[in-house]
């Protein structure tokens, strides 16, 4: 019996995608975090497609589906730490525009 985890391709392309967004985020000031911010449905679409494609392709003899709470767990957690850093970020730049007005 074979096993296929469902979260692991999510999470993995959600890391490229959002790693991706982050570091031309440094580069393209352009690129705000507003943007980036408003793409969160993309998480929750792309797992529940990987869960819809899974129970599609699921053959009942050969696959078993587990879902991979580390991944789900991982996902919650960069969700949460991206967020944490972009909300730094705005400090950051609200505190050095309200210091300069002075």
């Amino acid at each position: 019996m074979r096993t296929h985890r469902i979260g692991t391709f999510t999470l993995g392309t959600m890391l490229i995608i959002f790693g991706v967004l982050f570091l031309l985020r440094i580069f393209f000031d352009s690129l705000a975090y507003d943007i980036i911010f408003r793409l969160w449905p993309i998480i929750l679409i792309s797992l529940g497609l990987e869960i819809l494609f899974a129970n599609f392709k699921q053959n009942e003899e050969t696959t078993a589906l587990v879902y991979d709470k580390t991944s789900f767990a991982l996902i919650i957690l960069l969700s949460f730490f991206a967020i944490g850093m972009a909300l730094t970020d705005v400090c950051i730049n609200y505190a050095s525009s309200y210091l300069a007005s002075y």
